[in-house]
């Protein structure tokens, strides 16, 4: 059963509603907790992803939720931040059954509030169909229905999600395409866009899918590491055949010689995508790093004192705040613009991106500030 364990509501300047609200979940069958933090209530919706770990812990998940809020601020967009954890290992042997009964618990604020999303060891495809097993059409009809769509008109547009572009649904893409246009506009910053070396950390739905889309556009992808092994080559790794290897999240092991999964860090590149987990990098790392600049793709990659050093050290790093927000600028895209197919949604996301990048670090050149400083400064004003 889920219990509401606190609930504070702050009144906004100027109308809307200021919302804390922490929901701990007990499966009545497993051994398994979970929680859902809605950190705040914007036009009276949230969106936010749902993870599957064995070590979930509150204080984490309600940092994250608080993340969000920022994030979808700093694009603008009329959505609060949420986040929730399930605490159980990913190959848990209940793992489908527990998941459906916390959407089933849960879906009062699905239908109204919460516009749910993957996270670390979920993926969309999984999510929506445990949705639709309790009887939830879509995870995202919240959004729909604060902008004054019909269910069935926001269901014809969210379908446009589901569409296949080279053989990957924009649901897959969605979040990478947004690393991808910050990467490409950092890479721009730096003059350093021909011939682009970038190194991966992370070979889940986030890595994976950056790696596909920056390949594809003929960045070489010099290094690639997941929690096992670090593959290196500084003539570009062989993306498509690794992508084919790849399973649950772990690369595939290859002839030759990998190193240790720390090493992505020290490998001569251009940029380095952070797209695994948080905090990824100790601050007495920073000195070694092989890299011009850092694309935070993965929630609080780095901590505030380690993104401080890098900014000392004269290493640009586009923060989570911009780098990771392709899910909800895919959704704003169905109801905001007028998509009529799988690439103008992803084309939206990269649009958006690369503008607010481009802005922020003309503002960063200017005031020697980094750009998460700049944005933080301005979200705390709001």
């Amino acid at each position: 059963m889920a219990t509401r364990r606190a609930l504070r509501y702050d009144a906004r300047p100027g109308g809307g509603t200021v919302a804390l609200l922490k929901i701990e979940y007990r499966d009545p069958i497993e051994p398994v907790s979970g929680l859902l933090v809605i950190d705040r209530l914007v036009d009276g919706v949230c969106a936010g992803g749902l993870r599957i770990a064995a070590d979930v812990e509150a204080d984490e998940i309600a940092a994250l939720a608080r993340n969000m809020t920022r994030k979808q601020a700093a694009y603008a967009l009329p959505v609060g931040g949420a986040k929730a954890g399930l605490r159980m290992a990913p190959d848990h042997p209940a793992r489908g059954e527990v998941l459906r009964r916390f959407l089933s618990t849960v879906a009062p604020l699905i239908e109204r509030s919460w516009s749910v999303g993957p996270d670390l060891n979920t993926t969309m495809a999984e999510l929506q169909r445990a949705a639709g097993d309790v009887g939830l059409p879509c995870l995202k009809l919240a959004v729909g229905r604060s902008r004054g769509l019909a269910d069935r008109e926001f269901l014809r547009r969210y379908a446009m999600l589901d569409g296949a572009i080279d053989g990957w649904s924009v649901h897959a893409l969605r979040a990478p395409a947004a690393v991808r246009a910050a990467t490409l506009a950092l890479a721009r910053a730096l003059g350093r866009s021909s011939g682009l070396r970038v190194a991966i950390q992370g070979a889940g739905a986030m890595g994976g899918g950056a790696a596909y889309l920056l390949d594809r556009i003929g960045c070489r992808v010099v290094a690639w590491a997941d929690d096992l092994r670090c593959l290196v080559d500084e003539g570009g790794l062989d993306v498509a055949t690794l992508l084919a290897g790849r399973r649950e999240g772990r690369l595939p092991a290859v002839p030759g010689e990998a190193r240790p999964s720390a090493e992505i860090l020290h490998v001569p590149c251009d940029l380095l995508i952070l797209a695994a987990v948080s905090r990824a990098v100790a601050v007495d790392a920073v000195p070694r790093l092989g890299c011009a600049g850092v694309v935070e793709a993965a929630n609080l990659a780095l901590a505030p004192d380690v993104a401080d050093a890098l900014h000392a050290a004269g290493v640009l790093v586009i923060p989570d705040l911009l780098a990771s927000a392709g899910g909800s600028l895919a959704v704003e895209a169905l109801y905001a613009g007028d998509p009529s197919g799988p690439a103008d949604v992803l084309a939206h996301v990269e649009r958006r991106v690369a503008a607010r990048v481009e802005h922020v670090l003309a503002d960063s050149r200017t005031t020697g500030r980094s750009p998460r400083a700049l944005l933080e400064e301005a979200l705390d004003g709001r």
